[in-house]
């Protein structure tokens, strides 16, 4: 795999990442995010980002993380991100547009799953999660667009993910404690003032390389 220049991962190998049967992508993601968390290539990558507009503006500070965007490979839809957890309020229980793997590169969280619901809806009741585990530095998971979790990070949590093409323009967040729930929505259809507001801009990520440096990922 390529690790400098614009070609950080050979677009064929994310072209051929099997979105639609769970157990060969776990293989090919837990395989694919070995490789991507080499200081080697995280080091490339943020010098790639840096230095390429188009990434840096979709690198944002969402309510409970950061995220910056490492790679979009517009011809198969995936996208490898970073993300700082960053402080350790429970993360509403949500779905997601898109299947993702994920390896926890420093940090950790408690991880909420609810289970899988084909046809969430902002009326769905969830009941108590049917699993709770530990995500520590060098574990990592596969889920479907369509499961529902949450999680309780330690601050600075940092995390790679690796995740698909869209399955659909919309997902759930609910609140446990009060009962609601709402739909979420992409940037298509987001006001491009807000998502505007949103962006990291290059300090703040050269900043999120230095929290990798203080954790010893880079050096």
């Amino acid at each position: 795999m390529t690790a400098t220049g614009d070609q950080l991962i050979d677009p064929a190998r994310l072209a051929g990442l099997a979105w639609e049967d769970l157990p060969v992508l776990h293989d090919q993601l837990a395989e694919l995010l070995e490789e991507l968390s080499t200081e080697e290539w995280l080091s490339a990558a943020f010098d790639h980002v840096l230095a390429t507009p188009d990434l840096l503006v979709q690198s944002e500070r969402l309510q409970e993380l950061d995220r910056v965007v490492l790679v979009n490979d517009a011809a198969s839809g995936v996208r490898v991100r970073l993300h700082v957890f960053r402080n350790r309020e429970f993360d509403r229980p949500h779905n997601h547009r898109w299947t993702f793997g994920n390896r926890v590169l420093a940090g950790s969280y408690r991880h909420y799953l609810y289970g899988d619901y084909e046809e969430l809806t902002t009326d769905t009741k969830l009941g108590a999660p049917f699993m709770v585990r530990d995500e520590t530095p060098g574990t990592g998971y596969v889920i479907r667009h369509t499961l529902v979790h949450s999680v309780a990070a330690v601050p600075d949590t940092t995390s790679l993910i690796v995740r698909g093409p869209a399955a659909k323009d919309r997902f759930v967040v609910m609140n446990n404690e009060t009962g609601e729930a709402w739909w979420q929505y992409g940037h298509t259809v987001e006001d491009e003032a807000e998502i505007a507001k949103r962006r990291l801009g290059a300090e703040k990520v050269s900043g999120i390389r230095d929290l990798l440096v203080r954790q010893g990922v880079l050096h």
